[in-house]
């Protein structure tokens, strides 16, 4: 309801001599259909190194490569460019040819194009992306979703695990990989919210100010 008033606005009525601004009107659609998932955690025994250092991720890539070759799209969410990266990068390590690649926003929009593309054909293994695919992306069909350390939040583990079977009345499957004790305990807590599908109550921002003066300042600036 919250969103859907956001979304109507308001519009500007005369009401005499006064101008008042009334909410437009709309309607939701609600499905009731339930989206089943399923969601895995597994924690794999990490180095006592710093997780600077290459051989902290091994046992990690240990996981992970077996179920990437187990599945014919596999894709891999990150919470950081710097992880996502390290990630595509032992993955590839001593493979023969280049079973993923990274995603995320600095990269030039033909080459993110060209990685989905590659994926949604068939011609590539697995992505590992930032945020950057989380929402409103064709890639096609996934056969199930990784996500290394735990998402910020249910809103975006849910849309997150919901990028495997996509299709109607098939099953979302996610795999959860913490790489720290307190991560494990987050983990925990976010797969029981994301099943039980308990996401953030939302409040939206009342006259941001602050965006507003960007936005002049920006229009002044071209």
């Amino acid at each position: 309801e919250k969103i859907a008033e956001w979304v109507a606005g308001r519009r500007m009525e005369k009401k005499g001599q006064e101008t008042v601004y009334c909410p437009r009107p709309i309607e939701t659609v609600d499905c009731r259909q339930s989206k089943e998932i399923r969601i895995q955690i597994r924690f794999p025994t990490l180095t006592e190194r710093p997780s600077d250092d290459p051989t902290f991720w091994a046992p990690l890539i240990e996981e992970i490569k077996p179920i990437v070759r187990q599945n014919r799209s596999t894709l891999i969410f990150t919470n950081n460019r710097r992880t996502c990266e390290r990630i595509s990068f032992l993955l590839n390590q001593d493979e023969e040819h280049r079973i993923a690649y990274a995603h995320h926003g600095s990269l030039s929009r033909e080459t993110r194009t060209e990685v989905e593309q590659r994926l949604k054909n068939g011609e590539l293994a697995a992505i590992v992306a930032t945020s950057s695919l989380e929402l409103g992306i064709d890639i096609g069909a996934l056969d199930v979703v990784l996500m290394i350390q735990t998402p910020p939040s249910i809103a975006a583990t849910l849309p997150r695990i919901g990028r495997a079977g996509h299709g109607v009345g098939q099953i979302s499957r996610g795999i959860l990989f913490p790489t720290f004790g307190r991560d494990l305990l987050d983990a925990a807590v976010m797969g029981k919210g994301s099943l039980n599908k308990e996401i953030e109550e939302i409040h939206p921002i009342e006259c941001p100010l602050d965006i507003l003066a960007q936005i002049i300042v920006s229009l002044c600036g071209i």
